[in-house]
Parts: structure tokens; sequence; C-alpha cells
């Protein structure tokens, strides 16, 4: 009898494990207006984890999509000097469930990394393709302050003007909550407004989203944050990896950030061969 009880307890527990929705967080984001952005709420974007190097300094962030498995930016791992070889990956640590940089949270949750897996065609002068997965070591355990993103459907198009969420770690330039984590409206914005801004950007794989004229953009450790928008169902799914921006003390630039619906194929085709397909 007490074999079957524990059977039935770890099937339970599986269960619940899997069946957590993407895109959907039990403390709900505070969705009014990072530099120029706002502390947000404990919990309400779950699906953000911390990415730590080996000297424990914060590489950048990014998003849950599997138990095993982040979206992120390749830039963290491969660029002018070094490259993904060269890291002791086993050192960083990837945090899940956290919120205050200089704290320890009641639910956080330290994760290591198994490997990196790049885009094929990143280039980390120009930063096309600036997108990979990390495989964690460990599975993340679901909670209400830790679960999944959603992807983009592959049939979804953002229009000019979708109003998104960035959150992030990143610098606030004292507009924001220097320890917690912070969001920012972020309103996709017409391609031609980053084509004049930056002689790099490339409208078949990546969005142009923020502002002109006002002192909002993401600071280096938010590359490779979410950029979250919401379904008509209300889940929040990734539409963009911030991937390049101005100075974000300076800026009235827009950001540029890889459009993960163009990438879709590649994510999915992925986490397959990594042995964790994407279940949503």
């Amino acid at each position: 009898m007490k074999t079957i009880v524990v059977l039935l307890s770890c099937l339970t527990y599986v269960l619940a494990q899997n069946s957590v929705p993407c895109g959907v967080s039990v403390v709900q984001p505070v969705t009014n207006r990072i530099v120029g952005g706002t502390m947000a709420a404990p919990g309400s974007w779950p699906w953000m984890v911390m990415i730590v190097d080996d000297s424990d300094f914060i590489s950048g962030s990014g998003a849950i999509i599997d138990q095993h498995v982040i979206l992120t930016s390749a830039q963290h791992f491969e660029g002018f000097g070094f490259s993904v070889f060269d890291l002791n990956l086993h050192q960083w640590k990837l945090y899940a469930g956290s919120h205050n940089i200089s704290m320890t949270d009641p639910h956080e949750k330290t994760y290591h990394i198994r490997r990196v897996v790049l885009h094929p065609g990143y280039n980390d002068t120009s930063l096309e393709n600036d997108i990979a997965l990390v495989i964690t070591v460990e599975p993340m355990q679901w909670n209400d302050f830790t679960r999944p993103g959603c992807l983009p459907d592959a049939q979804h198009a953002y229009v000019v003007g979708d109003s998104c969420y960035l959150p992030g770690w990143g610098n606030t330039s004292s507009t924001g909550d220097e320890e917690g984590l912070n969001q920012l409206l972020y309103p996709i914005v017409d391609d031609s407004i980053c084509a004049n801004h930056w002689d790099d950007f490339l409208p078949a794989t990546e969005i142009c989203a923020g502002y002109e004229n006002q002192h909002k953009d993401f600071c280096g450790d938010d590359i490779g944050s979410p950029l979250m928008c919401k379904k008509s169902n209300g889940a929040w799914y990734i539409q963009g990896i911030a991937s390049s921006g101005g100075d974000c003390t300076l800026a009235n630039e827009p950001g540029i950030f890889e459009d993960v619906t163009k990438y879709q194929d590649w994510i999915l085709k992925s986490m397959e061969e990594a042995g964790y397909p994407y279940q949503y």
C-alpha cells in the first residue's frame, strides 16, 4: 500500500509539473508604464531568468520555455575575444523565481548550464541571428514564481502599435528600482525608425520597438530579455529577444529585438534534438 501511495504521489507531482500553462502568471503584471521603467510586481513575469557568469556578474536575462530550456541572446556566450568553447559555463548560474539582485528571494532557485545552443547563423559582429537556447542540468520546478512563457503561434504576425512589455534587471538610471526586476512598456514601431538609427538593422528577422524621443531604453543587463506581448486569451508570449540599442543612459533611440516568430522552426527543432520538445 505504501508503494502505491508513493507512486501515486510521484505521478501527481509529474502531472502537476507538466500541466502548468505557458504565459500565465498568478501575480498579474502591473501594465501601466529598465530606463524609464517601473518596478515589476514580484512573480508577475515568472519566466524571467537572471543569467550570472562565473565572476558573479549579471550577464543578462532569458525566458523559460521548458523545464530544461531557456531562450536568450547568443551574445552572452560568443563575442569579440571570447567563445562559448572558452567559457566556464559549469560555473555560471541561472536564477529562476528571482526578483531582487542583491538578496536571495524566498522563491528563488539556482540552476546550472548543461550546454548552450547558438543559432548556426549567429554573427558576433553584426549580431545577426542573435539568439540561443540554454539547456539546464536540473529541471526547473514549476510554482507561482517559476513558469514558462509561450512561444508565438507560427501564424502570428505582430503589427505596428502593439503594446508589449520588456522586463529586466538592467540599469534604471534612477527612474526605476535599482535592485528589483523592472518593466517598461515597449510599443512595436515601424521598421523605418530603426533603419534611420541603425545601419545594421535587419527587418527580415528583427523587430523595432521602443521610443525615439523619450529617455527609455534597455541596458546591457537586459540583453536577452523577452519582449512580452499579450494574446487575446490573456496569455503572454515571447515576441522578441532584446539584442541591441543605444546608450541606455542617454538613449533617445528604439531597441532592436530578434523576432522569435522568424526563428520558430529552429527553436522547435533544437529543442527536439536536445530531448525537450516544446509542449505548448
